[in-house]
């Protein structure tokens, strides 16, 4: 006997999971055989004997709760599903049109909304794979490492620029690939199967596990995130229609005007995503609440999580309750995207939440100030880009004052005047027809606010000195206020003392007693009036 449970021993040190339980009912087999000739004379104090082996094999505590029942049920998960379009040929025609009709469906109000190519669309995932294992040979993809244990807690690596540990050697494509299938195939399940849908057992898992870190073996896995297409690739075929390097160029988008030199990456250059069982994006908004599409190309779901905007400040102030101690060391967590907050979680706030499994051959459309998250079931390849309707300019001063309410700890990625202008001054190339009533309304409050700054600078200071500026075509982030770190696109004052320089959005930039202020403006308010008047 004591050989047996010298094996269990070893067993229950070195084998998780399955194997553990396989191991385990194999001890049980041959104790019960070993003492079967002993119980068959029905003898009392062997059967109490064997019993209490048996027993004790049966009740000692174990480590984590491996292969017991989650915490979460499949019902648990049950949340409207987010609403889901057929797309025709005609929608890539003019796709910002068609997202016109979007918001005047009223889909804005939920915030996100799956898009479906038709079949003969989709390029086959075998050849997607494989031109883009062409198109990354030699080509090193750096990767996060993210522990599915720490995500509830926010891990915040400070030993890097970035707000998540990275692995820095990264992989070749062929590596990570088959990293993940690996990691797919040799996973065992830390929780009795109740499903026998893959993406509902991996949900509930996914959330047991990030919910009730201390209870699981940990679990790491890595995402090749945020690749500029620019410097990699991208998964759409050259001439495939849709190819999010050309979309935002299309008629009705208020991108259309950007070049070479003022492209933004991430922004209005797409960004590759290579995804592994497990690996996940967290809770997040897009930049200044843009809308964002997200195609998948090829591989396994991707499971998705969307807080619609009218949610968007309950999801707040739930996040700076639940993570009020790490606010006060890190207090740019929510936007840093490394927390994880379950669905469940949310819905028992109060919080209302959508979801979908997005598969190869559909695009997530989210819209505005939308939070969303989610994770990958397998191995897959997405990619993403950022694209600006006339309705986001409605979007755009609530990010930016939802930025100084939290501290402007996040920061505005450019100024709306600079992307405005551009668009009126290239008015004859732009095509807009359905947008210029509105571009109209949003550059007479932007020049109506201006002006009305200047008056007010110059009747707080004495002899405030107006100077333009050198370039009017300088670029837009050559100067950044030190108080706000929002750009000094229209103008900004400098105190001449004390040389201390902000936006005119504070009026005021120093302590001096007698502040000598010069005001720099890149357009005299006659030339702000003949722009306004060429946006109609």
């Amino acid at each position: 006997m004591f050989f047996f449970f010298f094996l269990y021993y070893i067993g229950f040190q070195k084998i998780s999971n399955t194997r553990f339980v396989f191991f385990k009912y194999f001890i049980i087999y041959m104790i019960q055989k070993k003492d079967k000739k002993l119980m068959s004379n029905s003898s009392t104090e062997v059967k109490d004997k064997t019993t209490d082996i048996v027993e004790e094999i049966w009740t000692q505590q174990q480590p984590k709760l491996l292969l017991e029942r989650f915490p979460y049920t499949q019902k648990d998960f049950s949340f409207p599903q987010v609403p889901q379009i057929y797309l025709t040929k005609s929608f890539f025609d003019n796709p910002f049109e068609q997202i016109n009709d979007l918001y005047a469906r009223g889909y804005g109000q939920l915030g996100i909304v799956k898009l479906i190519l038709p079949p003969d669309l989709q390029v086959p995932q075998e050849l997607v794979l494989g031109n883009l294992k062409k198109k990354l040979m030699g080509k090193n993809l750096e990767t996060r490492i993210q522990k599915l244990n720490n995500l509830k807690s926010g891990e915040v690596n400070i030993t890097q620029l970035q707000p998540y540990v990275a692995n820095l050697k990264g992989y070749t494509y062929d590596n990570f690939q088959r990293y993940a299938n690996q990691f797919s195939d040799i996973y065992d399940s830390q929780g009795r199967r109740e499903s026998a849908n893959d993406l509902r057992h991996n949900e509930q898992e996914f959330w047991s596990i990030v919910d009730n870190p201390d209870n699981y073996e940990d679990v790491e896995v890595e995402y090749a995130a945020d690749l500029p297409v620019t410097k990699y690739s991208s998964g759409f075929q050259e001439d495939q229609l849709g190819n999010f390097c050309h979309l935002n160029k299309k008629k009705g988008s208020i991108f259309q005007v950007m070049n070479e030199k003022t492209e933004l990456s991430g922004i209005t250059i797409p960004w590759l995503y290579l995804g592994m069982k497990f690996s996940t994006f967290c809770w997040h908004c897009e930049d200044l609440f843009l809308n964002s599409v997200n195609y998948m190309h090829a591989g396994a779901p991707k499971t998705w999580y969307a807080v619609p905007p009218s949610h968007n400040k309950k999801f707040q102030e739930l996040f700076k309750k639940m993570y009020s101690e790490q606010l006060k060391h890190n207090p740019k967590l929510l936007y840093d995207t490394v927390c994880q907050i379950s669905p469940v979680d949310l819905v028992r706030n109060g919080i209302q939440v959508l979801t979908t499994d997005q598969k190869a051959g559909e695009l997530i459309l989210t819209f505005g100030a939308t939070f969303h998250a989610g994770f990958s079931h397998g191995f897959n390849c997405s990619e993403a880009v950022n694209i600006a309707p006339v309705q986001w300019l409605d979007e755009y001063d609530k990010a930016v004052q939802e930025y100084r309410e939290n501290g402007n700890f996040k920061k505005v990625c450019f100024p709306l005047e600079w992307i405005l202008i551009e668009l009126i001054q290239k008015r004859e190339q732009a095509q807009m027809d359905f947008g210029w009533t509105k571009i109209h309304e949003k550059f007479k409050q932007l020049v109506t606010k201006e002006i009305n700054i200047r008056k007010k600078i110059v009747e707080l200071y004495e002899n405030v000195k107006i100077i333009e500026y050198g370039n009017k075509n300088e670029k837009y982030d050559r100067g950044v206020c030190k108080i706000c770190t929002h750009y000094m696109f229209m103008s900004h004052i400098q105190c001449g003392k004390c040389i201390k320089k902000g936006c005119t959005q504070h009026y005021s930039v120093c302590a001096c007693e007698k502040p000598k202020i010069f005001m720099y403006i890149r357009y005299t308010e006659e030339e702000l009036m003949e722009l306004l008047e060429k946006s109609k």
